[in-house]
């Protein structure tokens, strides 16, 4: 077997990703491309420090940190900038023909797939005990998966979807590639996949994860069984397969090894790792405040969710729309407070009440592991609640089908009776807004519009995007083209 040093990675992986990373308004974070020089794959330490590199670039990754979280909220109708904030500006106001530029990105992603394609193929039998590499290979498969979704959701329309933008008949997902990159000759330039053969590869990558970490649930650290029946939920519910989505859910909901939280202390509490610590997670990246960061330096304030929303800029504050979803004895109430301004120790934060009437910031995201820092849960077992009651809905074209479960998920939250459904149109905005109550900044909302075909509108019911506007999809760019000739651009860019 090949030994993989840092400088031979390094440079393989830059070639991978075509010397692109995030387009984003903001800051442009680029992540390390290589493990330490010690770690190779020929030896225990080496393989340990391969698994502790693709989870960390999870938390280095703008794309899956303040990016994944906030700017499906930020570019519709779930948050605003607070005035004075420039901070996700643009995304709020929809400016130009960037389209979803900013809330997809490519080569960063890339990178934590090559850590998972060698994990799952570059590993010698031997290396380590054969039930410790199987779940390795099992965590991996599971994080490919994820991030081949998190892609193929921002660049390609939905299976089933592929007429909703301008161009008639639209399929092209991402570049898929399953197999380690050992070499500079194993690089090669490939064409963009159907939309159809990356969920493929992603429901093969899940089946195969699931049989490896079969029983393996108690540490949300990493990926579980749990979350691979979390994440194939997910991934059914996008492609509108409505049995698999409902029955992956409740699986999900069997294997997690926690429940609901049902107090208001519990709710409110959940997200902060003084209190609940995450109990509903069925996977969270934990960050460290003193050594690990967005940017390095044991700091998220420039880069962090808490930073956007509760810390630091308080840029992004929870729409009024958004706040009059909720009932007044709502449990998850309790997600917001006053805002205020780390920089002022305390102080409330200046303009907060023209975005919402109570002048209220989101602290899901609250930094209070220090440095604005949180640990960043990625699922929850709420959403899988939410996937099982519209997906049997839809399954058995029943608008009520989904209505125990809807009631399990309110009666935790206080949340009051679910209706008795008259058509499926009223249980999808019943279940959307059960969403945003319950997933706000958790990066959802835009994604969920565009998968049922609604246009993006903003708080006060004005159109800002059109379902079948051409902004819906993220483009490729220039830069990823004009290294790989054989990537074709979305449609309108």
């Amino acid at each position: 077997m090949k030994k993989l040093k840092f400088m031979k990675y390094a440079v393989v992986a830059v070639l991978l990703v075509g010397f692109a990373g995030c387009n984003d308004i903001l800051e442009n974070v680029n992540p390390p491309t290589s493990v330490t020089a010690e770690a190779t794959l020929s030896s225990p330490d080496g393989v340990n420090a391969l698994r502790a590199s693709m989870y960390s670039k999870i938390r280095e990754n703008f794309g899956l940190t303040t990016e994944y979280f906030i700017g499906p909220s930020a570019f519709a109708d779930e948050s605003r900038n607070r005035p004075g904030s420039t901070r996700y500006n643009d995304l709020n106001l929809a400016i130009g023909t960037s389209g979803t530029a900013n809330i997809g990105s490519w080569g960063s992603h890339y990178n934590i797939i090559q850590d998972a394609n060698l994990l799952i193929g570059a590993v010698e039998p031997g290396i380590l005990p054969d039930e410790t590499l199987q779940q390795y290979r099992g965590e991996a498969l599971a994080i490919r998966a994820f991030v081949y979704h998190v892609l193929v959701r921002a660049y390609g329309y939905e299976p089933g979807n592929f007429g909703q933008g301008p161009e008639g008949n639209w399929d092209a997902g991402v570049v898929l590639r399953t197999e380690p990159v050992l070499d500079v000759a194993d690089a090669d330039l490939r064409p963009r996949a159907s939309v159809d053969a990356v969920y493929t590869q992603i429901f093969q990558d899940l089946a195969e994860a699931k049989t490896l970490l079969a029983g393996v649930n108690s540490n949300n650290t990493f990926a579980t069984e749990a979350f691979v029946d979390g994440i194939a939920a997910r991934a059914h519910l996008y492609a509108g397969n409505w049995s698999e989505a409902s029955a992956a859910a409740q699986s999900a909901i069997a294997n997690f090894p926690g429940s609901l939280q049902d107090t208001a202390e519990g709710v409110a509490g959940m997200f902060m790792e003084n209190m609940g610590n995450h109990p509903e997670a069925l996977f969270k990246v934990v960050v460290n405040p003193d050594t690990e960061a967005s940017t390095g330096g044991g700091t998220f304030i420039n880069n962090g969710p808490a930073g956007y929303t509760s810390d630091q800029w308080v840029a992004q504050l929870p729409t009024q729309f958004l706040v009059d979803k909720f009932g007044e004895e709502d449990y998850r109430l309790g997600w917001f407070a006053p805002c205020r301004d780390a920089q002022r120790i305390g102080a409330p934060a200046s303009n907060c009440d023209a975005i919402n009437d109570n002048g209220w910031s989101m602290t899901k995201f609250n930094g209070v592991k220090g440095n604005a820092v949180d640990d960043l849960p990625y699922m929850r077992i709420a959403e899988m609640y939410l996937i099982w009651a519209e997906a049997a809905a839809k399954a058995s074209n029943d608008p009520n089908a989904g209505v125990a479960a809807l009631e399990t998920l309110r009666n935790a939250r206080n949340a009051g009776p679910v209706p008795t459904f008259g058509s499926m149109t009223e249980m999808e905005d019943f279940i959307l807004d059960e969403r945003m109550r319950e997933l706000a900044f958790e990066g959802h909302r835009f994604w969920d519009l565009k998968r049922l075909q609604r246009d993006v509108r903003n708080p006060n019911g004005t159109i800002k995007m059109f379902a079948d506007s051409y902004r819906i999809l993220a483009p490729i760019g220039n830069s990823l083209i004009g290294v790989n000739p054989q990537l074709v651009e979305n449609p309108g860019y």
